[in-house]
């Protein structure tokens, strides 16, 4: 019997491998066609803005502050933006580079006849000061990247999206007046990463023009600068504060030079004046000594009450460093004083601490690699239970915004006050636990899955000190 050997069959004909298909190439490369997807993103994002604007709200600081100093400055004297009063004793209380922007935004709406338009300069302002968002947001994406593998592509473009969609960014711009604060935060994340690569000299400069920007800059500061010297780094804290107080001090140098008197006042002086508002802890007691105490110290207070949660946390996280992604939560913290003990409470004091427990969440992200087993259950709920820190932030700061427009705007009423002290306390906790328990939770997380992903489970290696 003769067997009929047969060979191994030939495949069908495909598609694909026609010689007309083969000649075939899409319109655009690849890299074009997400350049393209890019620019829609942006151009969507910047009209997101512009349109913005166009709400109809009661005049904010940006109307009353803001704009009529940058107006001084394109009369022709820029050094006197410090004279502004607004009443008796309210000046512009913002540092000379947050109204940088603000004058070409004011430049800009003059040239095309637009100053006198409320809704027209906004656009104009909002449309200037849009790339700064954006600039945390490629911040935020750095810090991914510095704590595990690269992401590519769109999910690496998702990661602006918590940034760039939060609602406070447009409760500050567009009911508050105030653009600044996305700056200052830009500025921050950016300062962290040079002093974690030991570059204390460009991240000492970067947190000067922060503190030019904005006074409670100085928490972010602090907590840095605690943390260099709690890993007895004497040379990188020396160097960032020299660094940090010269580039305050050229800053404001012309400033001080044609106009000490009201430079001092706007900067520092004027806020002993101030009544005690509420909404924060001050609001616990309405006795006179407690408000007097308040009225005079409370930004001492509140230097030293940060410095205390910062000194705490280094205590009980031996590993916390600038080169872990707790770093930000720290940060965050220390910035979210700032709400907590300042006499008066506006909401959108929230958005830096926001921002920066946004990112901790961020950086944070457990990713898998491809040395490493599946990444378990109980990594990912943990890593959605630290979102829950930006989310309460955010929180408080909705409740703060229903409790004044409550009393439409004339200050803090009950129950208002007994509820906004009571999220901020509960905030606080959850932040705290949040950060003073990332060790613990992360050898808990290591027994359960061994290796699973960089990052929140591994441990830092920053028992070395890093000499610059």
């Amino acid at each position: 019997m003769v067997i009929e050997q047969r060979g191994t069959p030939e495949p069908a004909p495909s598609a694909t491998r026609t010689p007309a298909r083969q000649g075939m190439r899409p319109l655009l490369p690849t890299r074009w066609r997400w350049r393209l997807l890019l620019a829609a993103a942006v151009t969507a994002y910047y009209l997101l803005w512009a349109l913005t604007a166009f709400d109809k709200v009661n005049p904010t600081d940006l109307d009353i502050f803001f704009l009529p100093a940058a107006r001084i400055a394109l009369a022709g004297r820029p050094l006197d933006v410090y004279t502004l009063r607004v009443g008796l004793i309210y000046p512009n209380a913002n540092g000379p580079l947050s109204l940088a922007p603000l004058t070409l935004a004011a430049w800009l709406a003059q040239a095309r006849g637009w100053l006198g338009d409320p809704m027209l300069r906004r656009m104009l302002v909002f449309v200037v000061c849009a790339p700064f968002p954006l600039l945390v947001g490629w911040e935020a994406s750095r810090a991914v990247d510095r704590f595990g593998p690269p992401l590519q592509g769109v999910t690496r473009g998702l990661l602006y999206l918590p940034i760039l969609l939060s609602p406070l960014l447009w409760l500050d711009a567009l009911y508050y007046g105030h653009i600044e604060q996305s700056i200052v935060v830009w500025l921050a994340l950016a300062a962290t990463r040079l002093l974690a690569d030991a570059r204390f000299l460009r991240g000492g400069a970067l947190l000067g023009l922060a503190l030019l920007t904005r006074s409670d800059a100085s928490l972010i500061v602090l907590a840095l600068a605690l943390t260099l010297l709690v890993w007895r780094r004497w040379r990188g804290a020396l160097l960032t504060l020299l660094a940090a107080g010269a580039t305050l001090l050229l800053g404001l140098a012309p400033f001080l030079l044609a106009d000490r008197r009201d430079v001092i006042f706007s900067l520092v002086t004027f806020r002993a004046a101030l009544p005690v508002g509420g909404g924060d802890l001050w609001g616990v007691s309405g006795a006179p000594e407690f408000h007097a105490i308040a009225q005079r110290f409370d930004a001492l207070f509140t230097l030293l009450i940060a410095a205390l949660i910062v000194l705490v946390a280094h205590v009980v996280r031996s590993d916390l460093d600038l080169d872990i992604p707790d770093t930000y939560g720290l940060l965050a913290l220390a910035s979210f004083c700032f709400a907590l003990l300042i006499k008066t409470l506006w909401p959108y004091y929230f958005l830096e601490s926001a921002l920066f427990a946004t990112v901790w969440a961020l950086a944070s992200m457990p990713r898998q690699r491809d040395d490493r087993p599946e990444i378990g259950r109980g990594v990912w709920a943990a890593w959605a239970a630290l979102w829950l820190a930006p989310l309460a932030i955010t929180a408080c700061a909705i409740v703060a915004e229903y409790g004044l427009e409550s009393n439409s705007y004339d200050g803090w009423v009950a129950p208002w006050i007994q509820i906004n002290i009571a999220c901020e306390l509960l905030t606080l906790a959850l932040g705290l636990t949040a950060l003073l328990g990332g060790r613990w939770a992360r050898r808990t997380l290591a027994r359960r899955s061994p290796e699973a992903y960089e990052g929140i489970l591994t441990e830092s290696a920053s028992g070395a000190a890093i000499e610059g």
